[in-house]
Parts: C-alpha cells; sequence; structure tokens
C-alpha cells in the first residue's frame, strides 16, 4: 500500500463501521419503540376513576390500547444517524388526560412512561 492508498484504505474501513453502528442503532430504535409501547400498556392500568394527579383509569381500554409507534431517523450514508423512537396516541382525549382542562384536573402519564422504561432502554443499548 502506497502513501497515497491509505488515506482511502482508511475512509472506507470508517465508512464501513459507522454503517454497521447506523444499523445497529435502527434495530435497537425499534425495540425502544416497542419498549414504550409496553410500558404505556403497564403504566395505563389504574382503576377508574383515578385520582388527579395518577395515571387515568381504564375504562374502555382505548387509550391502553391505540397507540401508533415507530421511529424517526435522519442522516446515515457515511455519517452519524439521529433517531428517535416514538409512541404517540390516536385517542383524541389523551391529551386532555395529560394536561387536564379547566374543568378537570391532569391525569399525568407520559412521564410516568419514560420512567418505566428507562431501565429497559439502557438494556437495550447497553451493548452497542
Amino acid at each position: 500500500m502506497t502513501i497515497g492508498e491509505a488515506p482511502e484504505a482508511i475512509r472506507k474501513a470508517v465508512d464501513e463501521s459507522v454503517r454497521e453502528v447506523n444499523h445497529k442503532v435502527m434495530g435497537r430504535e425499534f425495540r425502544v419503540s416497542n419498549a414504550l409501547r409496553n410500558s404505556a400498556f403497564e403504566v395505563l392500568t389504574n382503576p377508574s376513576p383515578s385520582k388527579p394527579g395518577n395515571p387515568p383509569g381504564v375504562r374502555s381500554g382505548n387509550l391502553r390500547r391505540n397507540w401508533t409507534q415507530g421511529v424517526r431517523s435522519s442522516g446515515g450514508f457515511g455519517g452519524g444517524i439521529s433517531a428517535v423512537a416514538y409512541i404517540e396516541s390516536s385517542m383524541i382525549y389523551a391529551d386532555y388526560l395529560e394536561n387536564g382542562t379547566q374543568r378537570m384536573a391532569a391525569r399525568p402519564f407520559v412521564d410516568k412512561i419514560l420512567e418505566d422504561v428507562e431501565p429497559e432502554v439502557d438494556r437495550i443499548f447497553a451493548d452497542l
């Protein structure tokens, strides 16, 4: 290998390593998305009616069951990747429960879901 070929070989090795890490991150982000969904299912188990300040109680079960989950990503192809796992409730009243209204105290659940899922997320990324 000549001096001129060394930087090209190094660049190719780095690019391959970056692609491999990006691939691992994306696979783990989908696992995090599933963990978030499972955590929402666990956190939203209170009996109804719930007390103000506690996660909402189960009446119909619609809030527990109706979530959209996925991963939003950007970057890649030789550069770093930014990936965000998410879940979103498709129930129109989820925001009212989380933040409350003029007539109803909040029944926050988002922070409780994030607290519940944190150890699982740490395990998912521990061996990256």
